[in-house]
């Protein structure tokens, strides 16, 4: 999960860079027209979407790192939910930033762009089937979490309320 934080960063700096670049360049990037590949409704695009979702990756990561630690053990099958989560994240994604492209190009048929492409909202420019996938994966995460904190609540102690709140705070997030 930190790895894909670390390139999702990478990523939305390197949109950032384009899009300042071609507030003074016009279409172009150090006189290459990337606007031609990369026009500035896609940059922008991502460059907002790289935001949100590196900082939602970074939220499930650590959440899954957190729970078996507080709970004490790690729950049958939570490698797997992990692993499920992980691959739907890039998923989302990958699908949602090719989805982004072709409905801006006007590559996308009429038919699909509203559920595979840009949807345009000023910060989830998903696709509706994005943002399907993506609430279900917040789903996912929320019911892995909830197998690491539920036990360790139960087990009372003076850890109950800090667990409380991060058993809250997962809600929330989800």
């Amino acid at each position: 999960y930190f790895w894909v934080v670390a390139a999702l960063i990478l990523v939305q700096m390197g949109m950032g860079v384009i899009a300042a670049h071609y507030g003074v360049e016009g279409n172009g990037f150090y006189g290459l027209p990337f606007a031609t590949i990369l026009p500035y409704s896609v940059v922008r695009t991502w460059h907002v979407q790289m935001g949100l979702f590196w900082i939602a990756t970074f939220w499930l990561g650590a959440g899954l790192y957190i729970a078996p630690a507080v709970a004490g053990y790690e729950p049958k099958w939570q490698r797997f939910g992990v692993n499920v989560l992980f691959v739907a994240l890039l998923i989302v994604v990958a699908g949602s930033m090719v989805g982004q492209w072709l409905s801006i190009k006007q590559m996308l048929p009429d038919s699909l762009w509203f559920w595979f492409g840009h949807s345009g909202y000023e910060y989830i420019d998903l696709g509706r089937a994005w943002q399907i996938a993506l609430l279900i994966g917040l789903l996912l995460w929320l019911g892995l979490m909830t197998r690491g904190i539920v036990p360790a609540l139960k087990q009372g102690g003076e850890q109950r309320p800090i667990l409380t709140l991060l058993l809250v705070a997962t809600i929330a997030i989800a």
